[in-house]
């Protein structure tokens, strides 16, 4: 009988046979994780005994109860894993950590290398405890440099980076001038930082089979989610190196277009060429105050054109908007909200919501791969429960149960 937990497309997995083990919470390095597990990879989650990874007691819960099995951040960013509940803090639990580590093709963990070192995690021993093996260490600021031990938070990572000094801009940047930086929201810096390590990661274990036939081992990856951010934000640095320009908000600014309020919520206009112009004007019905040479000198005519596109378009609906606006080849996009996009015929068209069953939560869907294989399959299955592996992979490495018995006594699991 198939798994009803398991959506698959196509005769095999592109991770199948992987084996990974993680030491991570909250959001960076278990997205790392959750997907390779999506691509077939075994990954095995150690989590702290009694209460878990973090993220168990964030939001948001089913009417608002909170629950370690019904976190919806929990649940989305461990699907497909097991969950082994271990001590490291206890010596017991370090010896079952070091007799897993040769059974594995890869070690995802976020610890810097001050936490990193008393456990055996730090590069050297993992080299002698398993030269094979690929090991990825996502921090705030990487393993190396004045940084490598320093604390930080997604808000810390995101402004690091220096995107956060150019917003807001656009509308808001009208309305609130001398507003204080924004940080982009729904933890922009992490998720960047866990996909960053992720596409890492997959190009070292390829590497590492390859490396492994010619006698050669894995490797260390580095992942500094600072420079995961620097990576995607990188066009200030670019202009200050190249123009001289130091970038902010008011130098970002589009002076024609932005955030345009319509009749039912908002929608982004952003018209940067020429052709645009005339597909904008000409979506507008050639009104007398859209004239080519106008939005040729933004400097002069910007601020009178933009009060007047935002009393057209706050007289349609979005969608219109956007429709009209794509007819017309002028790049105008809606703002939608979460319900919207979660019924949109485009996502539901490409099956990117999936279904997935779960004991404590029931049945939820999930946001699925952004991109399908023609041959190879994508899995979902659903988030582990606390220490629901304990026996099965205790087992593998020869404790009995008597021994897990023994074990969870001593609250080592």
């Amino acid at each position: 009988m198939p798994d009803p937990n398991r959506v698959t497309r196509g005769p095999s997995s592109a991770l199948g046979g992987i084996r990974v083990l993680e030491i991570a919470s909250m959001v960076a390095g278990p997205y790392c994780s959750k997907l390779l597990a999506s691509l077939g990879a075994e990954v095995v989650k150690v989590e702290t005994p009694a209460e878990g990874d973090p993220s168990r007691r964030r939001g948001p819960f089913p009417e608002d109860v909170p629950h370690p099995e019904r976190s919806g951040t929990f649940l989305y960013l461990n699907t497909g894993k097991k969950s082994l509940t271990l001590n490291l803090e206890d010596p017991q639990g370090r010896v079952i950590l070091a007799e897993l580590m040769p059974r594995i093709d890869g070690l995802i963990h976020d610890l810097h290398p001050a936490q990193a070192g008393p456990l055996g995690l730090d590069p050297e021993s993992l080299r002698q405890t398993n030269p094979r093996m690929v090991v990825t260490a996502l921090t705030p600021y990487g393993s190396t440099g004045p940084y490598a031990d320093y604390q930080g938070y997604d808000i810390n990572v995101f402004h690091a980076g220096g995107e956060g000094k150019l917003l807001p801009n656009g509308l808001a940047l009208d309305y609130y001038p001398e507003r204080a930086p924004l940080v982009a929201g729904s933890n922009m810096g992490s998720y960047q930082g866990g996909l960053t390590a992720a596409v890492g990661t997959v190009a070292a274990l390829y590497s590492a089979k390859y490396a492994a036939e010619n006698g050669r081992g894995g490797q260390y990856l580095d992942c500094s989610m600072q420079q995961a951010q620097l990576a995607v934000g990188y066009i200030p640095i670019q202009r200050l190196e190249s123009e001289g320009v130091v970038e902010d908000r008011f130098s970002r600014f589009f002076r024609i277009g932005g955030v345009m309020p319509a009749q039912d919520g908002y929608v982004e206009l952003l018209t940067l060429e020429p052709r645009q112009w005339q597909g904008l004007i000409e979506f507008l019905g050639n009104p007398e105050w859209a004239r080519e040479e106008h939005f040729g000198d933004p400097a002069t005519y910007g601020p009178e054109l933009n009060r007047r596109l935002r009393g057209w378009f706050s007289e349609h609906p979005k969608d219109w908007l956007y429709r009209q606006g794509q007819a017309h080849g002028v790049p105008v996009a809606p703002y939608y909200t979460p319900a919207e996009v979660f019924t949109s015929s485009q996502q539901r068209e490409r099956q990117f919501f999936r279904m997935v069953e779960h004991p404590e939560a029931g049945e939820l869907e999930y946001a699925g791969l952004p991109f399908h294989f023609s041959e190879t399959s994508e899995e979902i299955r659903r988030a582990p429960l606390l220490g629901e592996h304990n026996s099965e992979i205790l087992a593998s490495i020869g404790y009995n149960q008597q021994d897990r018995v023994d074990l969870a006594r001593a609250r080592v699991i």
